[in-house]
């Protein structure tokens, strides 16, 4: 963990907030931490979704009584993640994902601090990719757990579950258990219970493979990203030309592109949609507008500008 924290220059003097659940994961990153840093440098975050009853209240004043213990400061948000899911029309995971994330960042911005740390691992990195695959995502999204995402660093993600928790064990960690793992109404859960087993019995080595096969579809998208930063002029605009100049391929990634840097991701980017806006950009009519969700693009003079 030293080494990480150096690799990020944040061993000494810079504050960094540690999302933490209580769960296995996250408690044996926060002991890591603790081992490394300044207690005073380290705020603990806690965010309640509301989704477990009495076992999330339970979750949160276990976390709250493990930083009182250890003279942390802790941070704490409720939040009723099912009411905002329904009003949202979206997936609960994903409802609590997007206000999970924003709560982490408002205390970031209050503590001032450079680095939010979470405790995703290599399970977590295997199931999202499958999560995405099956909720239809670009290449971005099935790879999108990463060691750096912008402000949010993971410093667990070599590891799977199963090392975290004997690496816990070890130490005599305490943490709470997630009931909620095992209801299959989740769609991750079912992933994890259901379909995981079964490449576990094909291949018992079958975690590697994945992370294997994500690291270079990491290294091809990047690339591509390369490409394609090449032609958006200043980050405002592209020529028609030379976007008809790509392969049809490259045309979706760029159009994939756009929509990701406007809308943070690429779920919602149906075939259907890159079709419209490629038909958008060589249609006859000029000083015209096509928006989706939040890519708006406008074309003027033989030139698509983002808006």
């Amino acid at each position: 963990m030293k080494k990480f924290l150096e690799k990020y220059n944040i061993l000494k003097n810079e504050k960094v907030i540690i999302a933490c659940s209580g769960w296995v994961d996250s408690m044996f990153l926060l002991s890591e931490i603790i081992k490394s840093k300044n207690k005073k440098d380290i705020i603990v975050a806690h965010f309640n979704h509301k989704l477990r009853l009495e076992e999330s209240d339970l979750d949160e004043e276990f976390v709250k009584e493990f930083c009182e213990k250890n003279n942390l400061v802790f941070e704490v948000k409720d939040e009723d993640i099912s009411q905002i899911a329904l009003a949202k029309k979206i997936w609960i995971e994903e409802a609590a994902r997007i206000e999970r994330y924003k709560f982490l960042r408002n205390i970031k911005e209050k503590y001032w601090a450079k680095y939010i740390l979470v405790a995703h691992h290599l399970d977590d990195k295997i199931e999202t990719f499958l999560l995405n695959l099956i909720r239809w995502t670009k290449l971005k999204w099935l790879i999108s757990i990463e060691e750096k995402n912008e402000d949010i660093l993971r410093p667990l993600l070599p590891f799977s579950k199963s090392e975290i928790i004997e690496k816990a064990k070890k130490l005599w960690l305490k943490w709470r258990e997630d009931k909620s793992n095992l209801d299959e109404k989740y769609l991750r859960n079912n992933i994890r219970l259901n379909i995981l087993p079964l490449f576990d019995q094909i291949n018992s080595s079958y975690k590697k493979s994945f992370e294997n096969i994500m690291s270079y579809m990491w290294e091809i998208k990047t690339y591509f990203d390369e490409q394609i930063k090449k032609i958006i002029i200043n980050n405002e605009y592209f020529e028609i030309e030379t976007f008809n100049n790509f392969p049809e391929f490259l045309q979706r990634e760029v159009i994939r592109y756009v929509f990701e840097i406007t809308n943070f991701w690429t779920i919602g980017l149906s075939e259907g949609n890159i079709k419209e806006v490629i038909k958008f950009i060589n249609d006859k009519w000029n000083y015209t507008k096509k928006e989706i969700k939040k890519m708006s693009l406008f074309k003027k003079n033989w030139k698509i500008y983002l808006m």
